[in-house]
């Protein structure tokens, strides 16, 4: 039937995560281009309890996974059945995320061609209403022993792809599955002509689910090249949008900041699931000058958040943990020769240890003067430090051919305007962005014929 190797696969899992549950079971059935056929089943001690719904569904308790083996018992035969096939599973993302994750953590790299059963169902049957594994066992006649068990699904697998072909024929039945096989990280249930469509320009993409409900809101600068990144991810929470996903509406806005703007406006307005869940990040790790007695400039890192009240004039860095600031603070330190201690790296009297090894050049033995050494450490951060505010009070700037504006103020969205001047929503609660500061700076730099003073 095909005439490349096959594995169909099913698995059954403590839960939805790959990052957070473990495989509990296993099946694969390996059909060669000649039809040779070997097959792989194990239950698997998952090293964790199995929760009660898994055992509603799947009949497994954990009585049954006594004496079973862990993955890395199995890990060799079963890299042996996949190796070198086509990987063939329903909703395929799914039970690759959970081997893929199984066997990383044993430092095996896993990346198989994929083909999705649901996208083939879709593909092939696109007048039925549904493609769920029940659907196709319940509309195709599958005969099936023992549901919700690995083994039984993967034969309810192959044995769907072998109607499908002998329903079309060979040519019908490769074509697709060519096609599948060239979009293989796509979602089952959306359809290939939508994501052609979208064109790499600037703007906001609206994820729906099956009713049409919004799940999930995003922005990009290349909006098709955005959306695909999603599909790519196996991470638990990407799967599952990927799962979830029916259609994509895309809003081209011509320009970064407006996709910026609408962004925001869609969240607040739609509240989709997926962005409920996702935090911002809200408190950074801030790398803050200060001044020594004798006019030496120092860094430490803090934790907060910018507002109104910080002093921008003294950030010097803006990261998302304290472990990211301190890296670059040892990699700028060891590259323009600063000085650990000022840079808050050391601590006690004396010189550092960095001068015994000709490496500081002794800023905290007096050595080397203040201005010297502060302009060493200007150029040295001067690419990463926070711009000062460039504007007295804040300003607005056009978003859209409408007339609307934003109001922005110290690097932050603070709220929308009206083509009649009226605001949109009211203030806006905000806090500062490092991504957005980097678009609304950029904005302002190219466009200052556009901004205006904002009087409240």
């Amino acid at each position: 039937m095909f005439e490349f190797p096959v594995v169909y696969v099913d698995i059954e899992t403590t839960g939805g995560s790959a990052r957070s549950s473990r495989v509990l079971e296993v099946a694969a059935i390996r059909v060669e281009p000649d039809g040779v056929t070997r097959e792989f089943s194990t239950l698997i001690d998952p090293e964790t309890y199995i929760p009660a719904n898994i055992t509603t569904i799947t009949g497994i308790f954990a009585i049954d996974i006594v004496g079973s083996p862990k993955f890395n018992d199995i890990a060799d035969e079963l890299s042996d059945i996949l190796t070198g096939a086509v990987f063939v599973a329903h909703n395929v993302r799914f039970d690759y995320s959970f081997l893929k994750m199984e066997f990383a953590q044993l430092g095996i790299n896993f990346s198989p061609k994929l083909l999705c059963t649901v996208r083939l169902s879709r593909a092939l049957y696109p007048s039925e209403p549904g493609h769920s594994l029940a659907k196709l066992i319940e509309r195709h006649g599958i005969p099936v022993l023992d549901r919700h068990r690995a083994l039984a699904d993967a034969h309810a697998i192959k044995y769907f792809a072998e109607l499908a072909y002998d329903h079309h024929g060979k040519n019908t039945f490769n074509q697709m599955v060519e096609r599948q096989l060239r979009t293989q990280y796509l979602p089952p249930n959306l359809d290939i002509e939508e994501l052609e469509s979208i064109g790499n320009v600037p703007g906001v993409y609206i994820f729906k689910d099956d009713v049409g409900q919004p799940m999930y809101v995003g922005k990009s600068v290349t909006l098709k090249n955005r959306v695909l990144s999603h599909f790519r991810d196996t991470s638990a929470r990407e799967v599952k949008i990927s799962q979830a996903v029916h259609h994509v509406e895309t809003i081209p806005t011509g320009s970064e900041l407006a996709a910026l703007v609408l962004e925001s406006k869609l969240v607040k307005e739609l509240q989709p699931l997926f962005n409920r869940q996702l935090r911002r990040i809200r408190r950074y790790a801030l790398l803050m000058k200060s001044e020594t007695e004798y006019g030496y400039v120092t860094l430490a890192v803090k934790s907060g958040e910018i507002d109104n009240q910080t002093d921008l004039a003294a950030v010097y860095g803006v990261y998302s943990t304290r472990t990211k600031a301190k890296a670059r603070i040892l990699e700028l330190t060891r590259t323009f020769e600063l000085c650990p201690k000022l840079m808050g790296i050391e601590t006690g009297n004396g010189a550092c240890f960095s001068y015994s090894l000709g490496r500081c050049r002794g800023a905290c033995v007096g050595e080397e003067s203040a201005e010297l050494y502060n302009r060493r450490f200007e150029l040295a951060l001067e690419h990463h430090k926070v711009a000062a505010w460039p504007y007295e009070s804040p300003v607005v700037v056009p978003i859209n051919q409408q007339g609307e504006r934003v109001i922005i103020d110290n690097w932050i969205i603070r709220g929308y305007l009206n083509a009649e001047g009226e605001e949109m929503f009211g203030m806006v609660e905000s806090t500062f962005d490092v991504d957005e500061y980097k678009i609304i700076r950029r904005f302002l730099r190219e466009n200052k014929s556009f901004v205006q003073r904002f009087a409240a």
